[in-house]
């Protein structure tokens, strides 16, 4: 039982650095494509912390300056420009303004990916945004209690 156990877990974790390592290529290609458009790209969720299943998905933050406020079209506008890998992932465009606007009202997937997200483009930037949600928290502007994100002032 046990060796089956090993067997399935390296299976996960050879399709993983897989996995990795296409989206390192697709952040690569971004990187190239869209020059200074793309700040930041961090994986979030199961994948960063390595507690997912095989059939997790994968999320990534991409900060960016878009040309447009309407989500879905920052998502056409990368997609007219670059092969997006066939994986199963889920893509949040933000600008910059928005990921402090996020941080300020307490959005658990802001304030996760960036507490403990797997940085894949820019760790300055990363660093920057981590260090103002450890300085909010320290000041005592917002909390983690268990699971769940709190403001509290």
């Amino acid at each position: 039982m046990e060796q089956k156990n090993i067997r399935i877990s390296r299976k996960i974790l050879k399709k993983y650095n897989k996995e990795l390592s296409e989206l390192r290529d697709f952040v690569s290609k971004a990187k190239a494509i869209l020059k200074e458009k793309l700040i930041c790209v961090v994986l979030i969720g199961s994948r960063a912390r390595l507690d997912f299943n095989i059939r997790s998905d994968i999320d990534l933050i991409l900060v960016g300056n878009w040309f447009t406020d309407v989500l879905f079209n920052r998502i056409d506008e990368i997609r007219k420009k670059i092969d997006i890998p066939l994986l199963p992932i889920d893509y949040f465009l933000y600008c910059p303004d928005e990921i402090l606007k996020f941080i300020d009202q307490g959005n658990p997937m802001i304030l996760d990916g960036f507490i403990e997200g797997m940085v894949l483009l820019n760790n300055e930037y990363y660093q920057k945004i981590n260090g103002i949600i450890k300085t909010k928290i320290s000041e005592g502007y917002i909390l983690k209690n268990k699971d769940i994100w709190q403001i509290l002032k």
